[in-house]
């Protein structure tokens, strides 16, 4: 298993309409969240997350990899390296709808150790922590926290990446809610 998370710059978002086989990604921690009208699959992955919104009729899947992780082509709506910010929305007649933006945050090294703090002090029972090992060029190591609001008809998802070599945080907010 990878322990050191890749680059920022080698890091891509992608949004499919099917699931991602298991084979092709490895998780460090995941929940599942079930709800009347839809079951939501959520995975810090080595690389990244993983999310999965299924209904009854559907599936949309958010993953958050390294560039040169090889994944699917069929079913791929959107695909593009992780730089600067990005907003993307998508509406599916029977699937639901996804909006996610992402931004990538450089900060100085002082600020960049308290949001490492502040991460690692998050309550596992709203989401989900995971601790990298530190990659040798800087003594910290990587954090991934992802918290999850679940309601009747929709999801919201936050999610926060730490790039210690760069003193960058990707931050990310993606949305599904169920088709009106």
């Amino acid at each position: 298993m990878l322990f050191v998370r890749p680059k920022i710059s080698e890091m891509g978002m992608h949004l499919f309409s099917r699931s991602i086989h298991p084979e092709l990604y490895e998780k460090c921690s995941s929940r599942v969240i079930e709800r009347e009208r839809y079951c939501l699959s959520i995975q810090i992955t080595t690389t990244g997350h993983l999310i999965s919104f299924r209904n009854g009729l559907g599936n949309l899947t958010e993953i958050c990899s390294g560039i040169h992780q090889p994944l699917p082509g069929t079913g791929r709506l959107i695909s593009h390296t992780i730089d600067a910010q990005h907003k993307h929305q998508i509406s599916l007649p029977n699937v639901g709808n996804w909006e996610s933006r992402y931004q990538v945050d450089v900060v100085d090294a002082k600020l960049f150790v308290t949001v490492q703090q502040h991460l690692a002090q998050q309550n596992e029972f709203e989401g989900l922590l995971h601790h990298f090992a530190a990659s040798g060029r800087m003594p910290l190591g990587a954090i991934s926290y992802v918290n999850v609001q679940a309601y009747r008809n929709y999801v919201n998802v936050m999610s926060f990446h730490t790039f210690p070599d760069t003193c960058s945080v990707v931050r990310a907010e993606t949305k599904f809610s169920l088709p009106n």
